[in-house]
């Protein structure tokens, strides 16, 4: 394990995360999760659903960086996107069960992973490499989203705070390498800075939580800004 890895904190924090995420699951029925979520044409049984997937595609990838083995993420685009649909058909039950074990398969892989195969490299669906470190890092990245995209009371403010300074960081990269022009200076609302897009310009203002719903969300309703809010480019 390198001197500067932060691996087992962030198992342990991936861990405290799902364990939120599986609580807040466990109290919905089936009406519950069949409520429109955050994300544009998806209820919340599509959200457990990916979420359970994306474990199992991520597991695929952490064998691969223990065993040399080479495990796709995912059979193919299509079959990812299907098995999101036939979960999204499942009841409130079978999707906290397909959830929980999904996570607890990915769990007992990661754990294993400092040391070694934390560096070794692997890649990930559309052909991005990472490494084996990197995988409990988009995994918590994952939970932590997609909890509040069940918009069941979670928010980003719920979150701890290092996770969320990171996020934001993450954003403000994707979205300049997205869109080379945006310029903008993100702020705290007592004036403290938490990030530089580009050269900087307009200032937009709003907590870290806030900030980061507009940049990975599009939800600029906790943000204010002298200026109209600039159309972000997606997170993808």
């Amino acid at each position: 394990m390198s001197a500067t890895s932060h691996l087992p904190e962030n198992l342990a924090q991936l861990d405290r995360e799902t364990d939120r995420l599986v609580r807040d699951v466990a109290a919905m029925d089936d009406a519950a999760v069949r409520q429109a979520s955050r994300c544009e044409g998806w209820t919340r049984a599509h959200v457990i659903s990916h979420v359970a997937r994306n474990a199992d595609g991520l597991a695929n990838l952490a064998h691969w960086a223990l065993t040399g083995e080479r495990r796709e993420q995912y059979a193919s685009p299509e079959s990812r996107d299907a098995d999101i649909e036939d979960g999204s058909r499942r009841g409130a039950a079978e999707l906290l069960a397909d959830l929980r074990e999904s996570a607890e398969r990915f769990g007992a892989l990661a754990r294993r992973l400092p040391g070694e195969a934390e560096e070794a490299r692997v890649e990930a669906r559309g052909g991005r490499t990472m490494r084996g470190r990197d995988l409990v890092t988009a995994r918590l990245r994952e939970v932590v989203f997609h909890h509040v995209d069940l918009d069941c009371g979670f928010g980003f403010a719920d979150a701890e705070p290092g996770f969320v300074q990171r996020a934001v960081n993450e954003s403000v990269r994707r979205l300049g390498a997205a869109d080379p022009q945006l310029a903008l200076v993100l702020q705290e609302p007592g004036g403290e800075q938490v990030a530089v897009l580009g050269a900087g310009g307009q200032v937009v203002t709003g907590t870290p939580a806030d900030l980061l719903m507009w940049l990975a969300r599009g939800d600029g309703s906790g943000v204010s800004s002298d200026r109209p809010l600039p159309s972000l480019p997606a997170w993808g």
